[in-house]
């Protein structure tokens, strides 16, 4: 585990188990870490797993368990890009624009926070999410936000 990683997880743990923190801030060996890097860590950890390493994630093609590709370095499928616009931001997109928007590293890492963390969709990544605790994690950082 990097030393990244293991501040990243002794700020959750202190997260978790201090409720009542102010400003959603967690103070983790004299340093602060937002809500916001918490989850910025989750997507990246996630990223990471659903691409297995490939050198070139935004680019990853994999065909998803129910035969339709899954694209970019959060393995969307295009109808879940569309579907998740249209509840999130109220907008309807086309095929053309969900593929943009899944292989748009910092666009589909806004849509995969705004599903795991508001929508309780870390399912949508079942795999990665039981194999990186995410569930649990998700849970922890939820209950601490503003």
């Amino acid at each position: 585990m990097t030393p990244v990683r293991r501040f990243v997880a002794a700020a959750l743990v202190l997260l978790v188990a201090a409720p009542g923190v102010a400003g959603a801030q967690v103070l983790a060996d004299g340093m602060g870490v937002s809500v916001e890097a918490l989850k910025e860590d989750v997507i990246a950890r996630l990223a990471d797993c659903e691409t297995g390493g490939l050198a070139n994630r935004d680019a990853a093609i994999v065909p998803g368990l129910n035969g339709e590709a899954t694209i970019g370095r959060l393995q969307f499928q295009v109808r879940t890009v569309i579907a998740y616009t249209k509840e999130i931001e109220n907008r309807r997109i086309d095929v053309s624009e969900a593929r943009r928007i899944a292989l748009d590293g910092r666009r589909s890492a806004t849509l995969a926070k705004k599903i795991i963390f508001d929508r309780n969709g870390a399912r949508h990544w079942h795999r990665c999410a039981r194999k990186l605790g995410l569930y649990q994690e998700v849970k922890g950082i939820q209950g601490r936000a503003p």
